[in-house]
């Protein structure tokens, strides 16, 4: 069965096929309507209805009753690709691969036959299994998008999704460190390679992506600064993990310029150092590829994102600490800053998030130490 959806590109409206060749890999084609994207929605839409039809009269193509549902989930997600952040493609393919794939595959359920109830099941079985609400709301998405699209393609009369529960949002409660537990991880971890990756998390409030992302020609050691203005994160390429750098970070605000005291220029001094040092000491072994990546092993290679946290996770099993994600340092700096006494606003600027409110329902919490001094000062106040 040839599926398609129009896109505007340059200002004009084009149309896009997909379809399964004799070896049964899928293809896609394009074309252009002709017409330009203002007022011309409607004759696309009927353009790629006339050349699908077109299409699927032609010998060769699949029928509608052949397609499986998980086989139609994950095609639209690969027809979305050109339009995905890496890290968004790769989360949908672990999402698929790990969850629903295995899922619906197994009962061989197919396109036309996929009922709210199936949905419904889906999710109460991922809600058993522990994924969180969150989680399987992210699901929800996917499918909802997939199958909608299956609607626009006249493949399935309705969206089941439109009658499915969807699961309730559940308030993200940030886990941290308090002051005295992040000075014992520093401490542990001084020395080894997650030294600095959880030392600029700590201390600057750093995502993972944008902590593999600092580079040497980011710090001016002369005005004091660091410039965070680029990521390297993890993405699936050819069905296998790797890294990738880039500059376009999570949002517009995630591009900052945080000011360096003097006890941070020294570690960054103490790093570069050691790497130059470690360059002479290892020669052609050193890997060179990188020079201008902060987080780097001792032979020079950039860090892998799954690496830190993977081995940060150890760390703290091994060293009795509490539980936390990696990225729990990011909210440990946040939740520090908020007790020495700066403001949300402040707060949100320092991490680069893009806007007020999402630091507020993230930080806006406070101890049991800050709630004591609260109940102190209104019984002082009122008597």
């Amino acid at each position: 069965m040839v599926t398609g959806s129009i896109h505007v590109k340059k200002g004009n409206w084009y149309m896009q096929i997909r379809f399964k060749d004799d070896s049964g890999k899928w293809k896609q084609k394009w074309k252009s309507t002709g017409l330009p994207e203002k007022g011309n929605k409607r004759k696309a839409e009927q353009l790629l209805k006339s050349w699908l039809d077109e299409c699927n009269n032609a010998s060769g193509y699949k029928e509608p009753t052949k397609i499986l549902f998980c086989d139609w989930v994950r095609n639209w997600v690969e027809m979305r690709k050109p339009w995905l952040q890496a890290t968004t493609y790769t989360g949908y393919m672990d999402m698929l691969k790990t969850h629903l794939y295995p899922y619906f595959h197994h009962s061989k359920l197919q396109l036309k036959d996929v009922t709210a109830d199936s949905i419904q099941r889906y999710y109460a079985v991922k809600d058993s299994e522990g994924l969180s609400p969150n989680t399987v709301i992210k699901h929800h998405a996917v499918i909802m998008s997939a199958l909608k699209h299956a609607v626009k393609s006249r493949l399935i009369k309705e969206n089941p999704c439109d009658f499915v529960d969807r699961p309730k949002t559940k308030k993200y409660v940030s886990e941290y460190y308090n002051a005295k537990e992040i000075k014992q991880l520093l401490d542990i971890v001084k020395g080894t390679t997650l030294e600095v990756p959880v030392f600029i998390a700590a201390y600057l409030g750093c995502r993972r992506s944008e902590t593999l992302g600092v580079r040497w020609s980011s710090i001016d050691f002369t005005n004091k600064t660091l410039t965070i203005c680029h990521k390297v994160v993890r993405v699936v390429k050819n069905g296998k993990i790797a890294k990738l750098a880039s500059d376009e970070l999570k949002t517009e605000s995630s591009h900052r310029t945080l000011p360096l005291d003097n006890f941070l220029l020294e570690f960054f001094s103490t790093v570069k150092q050691r790497q130059e040092h470690n360059r002479r000491m290892y020669g052609n072994s050193y890997n060179t590829e990188y020079e201008d990546y902060v987080c780097v092993n001792d032979v020079g290679k950039l860090l892998n994102p799954d690496y830190v946290s993977g081995t940060f996770g150890k760390v703290l099993k091994r060293n009795g600490l509490k539980p936390l994600r990696y990225h729990g340092l990011r909210h440990s700096c946040a939740s520090l800053l908020l007790q020495l006494g700066y403001s949300i606003k402040e707060i949100q600027e320092y991490l680069g998030h893009s806007n007020y409110q999402t630091t507020a329902n993230l930080y806006s919490h406070t101890d049991s130490r800050n709630k004591k001094e609260m109940v102190k000062g209104i019984s002082n106040a009122l008597q």
